[in-house]
């Protein structure tokens, strides 16, 4: 019964505008990165067609939360998991963002980098990502 709910909401084309709140609201990993799945899936499929507005959101989401839970120690070790997979689709963001429509990227990654430890080692995860992403 929960699958076929889950593949019934997941087949909703408007599915990825309730990511956001999945992954706020959501005490279990496991929805968590369900709703992941479907963010990766419209990043890869439809990113180039939604409204400038609802990809900047998209981005300014996934950028806050990553850097949320990458803050503190504590929490990067916790989210080690859930932060892969984030940093995994703020990646396939960047590959289609940056140079042109995301310019400044790399000024801040490099910029939040210096607000802690835990956030500057989970960005060097993300440039690692994207080395290996655009090698590949």
């Amino acid at each position: 019964m929960a699958g076929e709910v889950l593949s019934r909401f997941q087949a909703n084309d408007q599915a990825w505008t309730r990511v956001h709140q999945i992954l706020e609201e959501s005490n279990l990993s496991e929805t968590k990165f369900f709703a992941l799945g479907i963010l990766d899936h419209v990043i890869a499929t439809q990113w180039k067609v939604l409204p400038p507005e609802q990809a900047e959101g998209i981005k300014s989401f996934l950028v806050e939360l990553i850097i949320k839970l990458s803050s503190d120690e504590q929490s990067l070790a916790q989210e080690k998991t859930l932060l892969g997979k984030m940093n995994q689709a703020l990646v396939q963001v960047v590959k289609q963002e940056w140079p042109k429509r995301w310019p400044t990227f790399i000024q801040d990654i490099v910029g939040a980098s210096k607000s802690s430890e835990s956030l500057c080692q989970n960005n060097m995860e993300i440039f690692k990502l994207l080395r290996y992403s655009l090698l590949s």
